[in-house]
């Protein structure tokens, strides 16, 4: 039994497209689209497609997300934001990389081509970027004596937008580097995110602010999600009381019950945290999940329900509901499912 033919990955096509615009209306600012990890877990392909005709920037993790995705997109400037393993397959597939240390300038020279680069800054969440304006120069430096180097922008990323005080330090600090770039190579574009900085007054020398989450529908009922799966009910079974449901005796049966198998487990993305407390919905109506999810398989209580064989189950809306009966974020409940053994469809 093909279970991608029973559960599905609609995409809302007229919703994204609301989201993005609402993104730039509000921050008044270009709109760079974070599309790693598969989008997010929504579908790098089908969200890159929808927007290729308003998009211009994306960002990607790695080089081969980004040759993903020039394959779909001739035009748009693609950044990858974390290192690329591979300078000559990035500047044949007109790739921008991002630099944040003085070792990869001697391994971009290599490259016989002109390549892109894009600074990348730590302003103080100390994960990646260059730290000190010494080794920015020295890069300068270096770079204004080669020929094939283009620096084609300059980014860091705000780690805690929800605090005012630390982001504005870090828009104080990143503005140094910034001014002093902008004298030498005033067409250097210049980014920032995350996704809170959509609210900020930000600074007229930002150019775009990079958005993961916030496009994908979750970012302070500002937008609203786009994705929704759907399954359907596989098998019927009668159990009677005291009966075991699913694995290691956790669930028995307190009375006689009809229980439904909907093909979509912890493989494809499912919580096993859910078990016997989530809900999912059969014809509007929510239904209990009832004992240990299973890899391909959970089961749902539709004792009483007026339930058939191939009935539509409604699985997924919105990661807000699954992040707060997890304890995860939504972050990792969309990246997780991103595994999903589903068909995906775009809803127009």
């Amino acid at each position: 039994m093909d279970m991608q033919y029973y559960s599905s990955k609609i995409i809302n096509k007229q919703q994204l497209i609301v989201n993005y615009n609402m993104l730039k209306r509000v921050s008044n600012k270009d709109i760079c689209a974070v599309v790693k990890a598969n989008a997010y877990g929504h579908g790098m392909n089908q969200i890159c497609r929808i927007l290729q005709n308003k998009c211009n920037f994306f960002a990607v993790h790695n080089l081969s997300e980004a040759i993903e995705l020039r394959k779909i997109n001739n035009n748009a400037t693609i950044l990858i934001l974390g290192y690329c393993n591979n300078y000559y397959l990035a500047q044949k597939h007109n790739i921008s990389v991002s630099i944040d240390a003085f070792d990869q300038i001697k391994k971009i020279i290599c490259v016989d081509k002109s390549i892109k680069v894009h600074l990348k800054i730590n302003t103080g969440m100390n994960r990646f970027g260059l730290k000190s304006f010494k080794e920015f120069l020295k890069i300068l430096k270096y770079i204004n004596a080669k020929k094939n180097i283009i620096i084609e922008g300059i980014y860091t990323h705000c780690f805690d937008t929800k605090d005012t005080n630390i982001t504005n330090k870090q828009l104080l600090k990143f503005k140094k580097y910034v001014m002093f770039i902008k004298k030498h190579y005033p067409f250097c574009i210049v980014h920032i995110g995350g996704s809170g900085m959509i609210f900020y007054k930000n600074p007229e020398f930002i150019d775009f602010i990079r958005v993961g989450i916030g496009l994908y529908g979750y970012l302070n009922n500002l937008t609203k999600p786009i994705m929704q799966i759907k399954s359907k009910i596989i098998k019927i079974n009668t159990v009677r009381k005291n009966d075991f449901i699913g694995y290691d005796s956790y669930f028995k049966a307190k009375h006689k019950m009809k229980i439904g198998v909907v093909p979509f487990g912890y493989a494809d993305g499912m919580i096993r945290q859910f078990q016997n407390k989530m809900e999912v919905y059969l014809k509007n109506e929510s239904v209990k999940i009832v004992g240990k999810i299973c890899m391909d398989v959970f089961m749902i209580d539709i004792t009483g329900k007026k339930a058939s064989l191939n009935d539509e189950i409604i699985i997924f809306n919105n990661a807000d509901y699954w992040a707060n009966n997890s304890g995860l974020s939504q972050y990792e409940i969309l990246t997780g499912l991103n595994k999903s053994r589903c068909n995906t469809f775009i809803k127009h």
